[in-house]
């Protein structure tokens, strides 16, 4: 008897993960390095670029890291075209790179505040996604994968701003989608809840009562690991997917599905 296909065998492929240093990029990066991937990782901690590295590399698999402020569109692109000179050309992108967020009605959100936080969460994605496209396109292979929020789609109350650029992403895979698809690239929105990675923990830290409400917001009754969301990502990003593009995919232990936060 044959044996069952493997979840995603990735092996022979690249994949760029902007906002890799921590949390669900970090578990996204070595999720990919497991299932035989090389990992260009980008993110503005150099410090914990150089650790991820070092662990890619215990799976057996090279590791490019570009550390930069993935605000800054021309040394992204610079840093990107280094690494196809170092000979690594990508054509799986995963974008996690995401802006702090605050608890912030809008009136009184300052202006400069949303621009850095549209240029994290949207315009880095958007200038990744330009770059990556034409290796893809050589390839006829693709994978993008942006990592929104369900508050792009769910009120949350403080969240306008927020809202906005999460919901852009999702835009932004539907484009990728219709422009690319015949060309074997696929781009999709993993829409996710609260995932417990040291930001949040960070956030919540000393406050019991806080995390049981969160919890109590979800149909699960528990938080979403970074492993799980690697896992979701590795399928997405896998030949077993290729016929999901341009979706929104609920990963937010059913919080999506709740009337209240």
């Amino acid at each position: 008897m044959q044996a069952p296909a493997r979840l995603a065998d990735l092996s022979g492929r690249v994949a760029l993960v902007v906002g890799a240093s921590r949390g669900i990029g970090r578990a996204v990066a070595e999720a990919f390095a497991r299932e035989g991937a090389d990992v260009v990782a980008v993110a503005r901690d150099e410090g914990r670029l150089v650790d991820l590295a070092g662990r890619v590399r215990d799976f057996g698999r090279r590791c490019e890291t570009i550390a930069v402020d993935v605000a800054d569109d021309a040394a992204l692109a610079a840093g990107l075209d280094a690494v196809v000179a170092r000979g690594l050309e990508p054509t799986i992108l995963v974008h996690a790179a995401a802006a702090v967020y605050r608890h912030q009605r809008l009136q009184f959100v300052e202006l400069a505040e949303l621009d850095r936080m549209h240029a994290i969460d949207v315009r880095s994605a958007i200038v990744a996604a330009r770059w990556i496209i034409p290796h893809m396109i050589g390839a006829r292979f693709g994978r993008v994968v942006l990592l929104g929020s369900l508050a792009a789609h769910v009120g949350i109350p403080g969240g306008a701003a927020y809202a906005t650029s999460k919901a852009a992403l999702e835009g932004l895979a539907r484009g990728i989608a219709l422009d690319y698809s015949q060309r074997g690239i696929t781009a999709n929105v993993l829409s996710l809840g609260f995932v417990e990675t040291e930001r949040l923990g960070e956030r919540l830290a000393g406050d019991a009562e806080a995390r049981a409400r969160l919890v109590e917001t979800t149909a699960t009754k528990r938080l979403t690991t970074p492993e799980e969301v690697a896992s979701a990502t590795l399928f997405l990003c896998s030949e077993h997917a290729r016929s999901i593009t341009g979706s929104v995919i609920e990963m937010t232990a059913g919080a999506h599905l709740a009337t209240r936060f």
